[in-house]
C-alpha cells in the first residue's frame, strides 16, 4: 500500500465516527397528532396563559384551550423556579430550575401548549411586588414579557394572579401579573 494509500485509510478510519452511515428518519406524526392539528383549523384563536413560577400553571385549563378548544396556547412562567424548594430530591438553584424548566416543556408536550419563560430569577419568597420587580430587573423582564406578546400574538391573555397586592399573596405572583399588565398596554 502506498504512503497516500495509507494516509487516506487512516483519516477515512478516524472520521467515520463523525458521519453517521445512516440517519434515523423522523417518527412520522400519530394518526391522533394529525387529526388533532386538522381540528385546529377549526378555530382561529390564541390564548397566553401568565404565572410566575413553574408550579403556578393550570395545566387543565392550558389542555382544555389547546386540545379542547383547538386554540393556540402557551404558558409565560415568568421564572423557572429555581428559588423554590425542592421536596423530590436534593437539587436547589440552577439545577432546580433545569429540573422545572424540563417538568414544563414534558407538560407542553402532553397538554399541546407552548412554552415561554422570561431571564427572571426565582429568588424565594418575598411579600412586596415591588421589591420582587427590583431584583428581577423589572425593565429587562417587562422586555421579555413584551417579546413572547409580539412573538405569539395572543387573543387574549390571561393572568394567573391579581395585580392588587395582598398580605397573603407572594409578591412574585402580583408581579407576575403587573409585569404581563403593563406589556399588554405597552405591545399596544
Amino acid at each position: 500500500m502506498t504512503t497516500f494509500r495509507r494516509r487516506f485509510a487512516l483519516a477515512l478510519v478516524c472520521l467515520l465516527p463523525l458521519f453517521p452511515l445512516t440517519q434515523r428518519a423522523a417518527e412520522p406524526p400519530s394518526g391522533a397528532a394529525i387529526l388533532q392539528d386538522l381540528r385546529s383549523f377549526q378555530n382561529m384563536g390564541t390564548v397566553l396563559y401568565v404565572a410566575a413560577h413553574p408550579d403556578d400553571e393550570n395545566t387543565l385549563l392550558i389542555a382544555y384551550l389547546a386540545r379542547g378548544k383547538n386554540y393556540r396556547t402557551a404558558y409565560l412562567s415568568v421564572t423557572r423556579g429555581d428559588g423554590g424548594q425542592n421536596l423530590l430530591g436534593s437539587d436547589l438553584d440552577e439545577k432546580l430550575g433545569v429540573a422545572r424548566t424540563q417538568e414544563l416543556l414534558a407538560a407542553r408536550r402532553l397538554d399541546g401548549g407552548r412554552q415561554f419563560f422570561t431571564r427572571a430569577i426565582d429568588f424565594g419568597f418575598s411579600k412586596d411586588y415591588r421589591e420582587t420587580l427590583n431584583i428581577w430587573g423589572e425593565k429587562d423582564v417587562l422586555g421579555d414579557v413584551v417579546r413572547v406578546i409580539r412573538t405569539f400574538r395572543p387573543d387574549v391573555i390571561i393572568n394567573r394572579f391579581s395585580t392588587q397586592p395582598s398580605p397573603n399573596n407572594h409578591g412574585h405572583h402580583t408581579a407576575s401579573a403587573v409585569l404581563s399588565t403593563e406589556a399588554f398596554k405597552l405591545d399596544a
